[in-house]
Formats: C-alpha cells, structure tokens, sequence
C-alpha cells in the first residue's frame, strides 16, 4: 500500500537492503520503492537515480557498521584494538546479516562510484587508522593496505557461514592478524589461555 506520508529516505533504504539481499543487485527501483511502500515518484524524488540509491545505501551501511564498532582504547596495544574493531563488526554483522552481505555485493560488484567508495572509507574510521597505524610501525607484511582491509569482511563471511561460536571466533582473528603481520613468529595467540579444541598447535 502507497502511504499518503511523508517519507524518510531511511526507510527506502531500509527495503533496499532488504530486496537487494533477497533478489540481488539488479532489482528495480520499483520493486524497492514496492518494498518501501511508497511510489517510484517518491523514491526518485530521494534518491534521483538508482545510482544516488545504491551509493547512498552502501555509505549507509559502512556509516552503521562504523557506529557499532564505536571509540577503541586508546591505552591497548595495537593488536588489542584490532580485536576489538574486529569482534565488533562480527558481532554487529550477527545482528545484520543483510546489511553486511548486501555491503560486501555492492562493494565487489563495483556498480557504486568512486565517490562512495571513498565515503565508505572514510566513516570506517577506527579499522582504517588501525591499519594505517600498524603500516607505519612495520608490522604488515608487504601488500597494499587495500587488499588487507579485504580480507576483514570476507574472514567474517565465514565465520557467520560456518556458526562460529565466541571461542572460534577468537582463533579466527588470531589466523587472521598472523597472516597480515610480520612479527608473527613473537605475538602469542591472542586468547592462548583458551581451551577450545583445534587451539593447540
């Protein structure tokens, strides 16, 4: 039903992560102006594009994902803010399954621009600082700062594929900053005190 209201351009939004999820990148404006409950008119009149739509929901995402991750401690070492930005955005990507995967489509199929890519990177804030600071301390090994920012989304991917429970996911980030870091061979597992089983080495 079309509602006679004035609308916010969240709520489109909100449909769009929804449909794009369920039917993929190539649905209509009019299939998510459906969803949304308001005409196309309407949501032309938000979003004068499907471009502007898509572009406006991808920084919507990165925008909502960074407010979850929120401040880290300023006062814990590097790696320690990693596993905070990281066990954060898993928990945030557990209680938004379609706003995460729907992020990582727009952002693989590289339909949305330049400028919103930009503007993604930009609201990340803490996760991109965390990777820059760790660049210029010579902890990464020696692949563009780009690739290993990737490997975030896609290592969470699994860990929601595979169910993951809170102990696992620890061993996760651990596989992960072991194989984005140099110093390796001198960072004790993050959680070595831990029992679960496949942690012994």
């Amino acid at each position: 039903m079309i509602r006679p209201t004035k609308h916010n351009p969240a709520e489109i939004l909100t449909a769009a992560v929804s449909v794009i999820y369920t039917e993929g990148i190539g649905v209509s404006t009019a299939r998510i102006a459906a969803a949304a409950g308001v005409s196309n008119g309407t949501l032309f009149h938000q979003f004068p594009t499907k471009q502007h739509l898509i572009d406006a929901l991808y920084v919507s995402i990165k925008t909502n994902l960074a407010q979850s991750v929120g401040e880290l401690d300023v006062n814990l070492p590097l790696r320690e803010r990693m596993w905070q930005a990281w066990s954060r955005w898993l928990a945030w990507a557990r209680v938004n399954p379609e706003a995460h995967a729907v992020g990582n489509l727009l952002h693989d199929s590289h339909l949305i621009t330049a400028n919103a890519v930009q503007a993604g990177y930009a609201v990340a804030g803490a996760p991109i600082d965390l990777f820059l600071e760790a660049q210029a301390a010579g902890l990464l090994v020696p692949l563009p700062i780009q690739y290993l920012a990737a490997l975030i989304p896609h290592h969470i991917d699994e860990a929601l594929a595979c169910g993951l429970n809170d102990d696992q996911a620890a061993i996760a980030f651990d596989v992960l900053w072991n194989g984005m870091t140099i110093s390796n061979a001198v960072s004790p597992p993050l959680h070595s005190g831990r029992t679960t089983q496949g942690s012994q080495t």
